[in-house]
């Protein structure tokens, strides 16, 4: 099997880790909000990574305290911008659903997290044939975000028109104004998680030095950064722990199962980051360029797929779930078109 081929493999494997990761919140319907979103950041963003630094990065210490803290300061600078990102993110999955937030907020992590690397590290390769390859995916992934968009908004439509229609709790005490503001924030916010990477690899040639193997090289940036990302994002949930007095709800009768909800959300998520970072070292300097698309691109079908499977499009109506799919049909040009980019030289 050719490297790329497993690269691809690899990236669905991750896209359907992460594009199902927040399912488990549906079935936690006795938590509020931040309860179980709390849950989940402290096995995602702290418990996990560190753990996978103690597994698979010898002298770590050392790796940290090289020479020059800049780097280290790097990843924490983007891992704060993750924290408001997901923030942003949980709140509009409550606000539009998994399959609208995912489109919305993840294809505009694609199209910047891709973007921005390709013209700050490989400015001169835009204009060649792999260039444009690159930019054409990104184009049909932006296009499938914008059908995703409108299919969300004629959804909202037909279910508020849809007399007696039950209402999902949170998912519907906020305006698809307000959901949509959310979404792009979240958008806007999330490729910082590939910033990290990318700009975090002073840390990964220290890694190497030290022996790390090459597919466990991205875990040293993964936990610093995410720890960093953790400490907004419990601000948020304790603020509204206490606004909600939503903290007794963690003791109450029938919940127990919930922790384990939260639990999984977290090991779902991280285990797609650590999928990822492995990928994009496989696909060497251009990994973060074409690696993050691909992953992102992945995350919106697989998450689309489940929103269909727990009835958020329901009584949508014939027009949402044909410019639904229309849009998903652009994503997966665009992801192919990013896999033929991948095998030029």
């Amino acid at each position: 099997m050719s490297t790329l081929v497993l690269a691809l493999c690899l990236i669905m494997v991750a896209g359907i880790l992460n594009g199902s990761f927040a399912t488990p919140m549906k079935y936690a319907r006795l938590w509020k909000w931040e309860n179980i979103w709390s849950v989940w950041a402290v096995v995602g963003f702290f418990l996990f990574p560190w753990f996978m630094v103690w597994l698979t990065v010898p002298h770590a210490l050392a790796i940290y305290g090289g020479d020059g803290i800049q780097p280290l300061l790097l990843v924490i600078g983007c891992g704060v911008g993750v924290g408001l990102a997901q923030i942003f993110f949980g709140l509009g999955i409550a606000a539009l659903g998994i399959a609208l937030n995912f489109a919305i907020a993840i294809g505009l992590s694609t199209v910047l997290g891709s973007i921005v690397p390709l013209v700050a590290k490989h400015r001169e390769m835009i204009l060649t044939t792999k260039g444009m390859v690159i930019l054409a995916g990104v184009v049909f992934v932006l296009v499938g975000i914008v059908f995703c968009a409108v299919a969300g908004k004629h959804k909202e439509t037909n279910l508020q028109n849809s007399a007696g229609e039950p209402q999902e709790g949170s998912a519907k005490k906020m305006s698809f104004k307000t959901g949509l503001i959310l979404c792009v924030l979240a958008g806007i916010g999330s490729p910082f998680q590939n910033f990290g990477l990318v700009y975090g690899d002073t840390l990964m040639a220290r890694a190497a030095q030290m022996g790390v193997a090459l597919s466990n090289r991205t875990n040293v940036i993964w936990a610093p950064m995410l720890t960093a990302a953790l400490l907004p994002y419990m601000i948020y949930c304790v603020y509204r722990l206490k606004k909600n007095k939503s903290a007794h709800l963690y003791c109450q009768s029938g919940t127990a199962l919930y922790w384990v909800f939260g639990a999984i959300m977290g090991v779902l998520w991280f285990g797609s980051t650590i999928i990822y970072g492995a990928v994009t070292t496989m696909m060497g300097t251009l990994g973060p360029v074409l690696g993050w698309p691909l992953f992102m691109s992945a995350i919106i079908i697989v998450s689309n797929v489940w929103g269909f499977i727990t009835g958020e499009w329901k009584n949508a109506g014939g027009k949402a779930l044909s410019r639904m799919l229309v849009g998903i049909m652009f994503l997966i040009l665009g992801f192919v078109a990013l896999a033929i980019s991948g095998s030029l030289a």
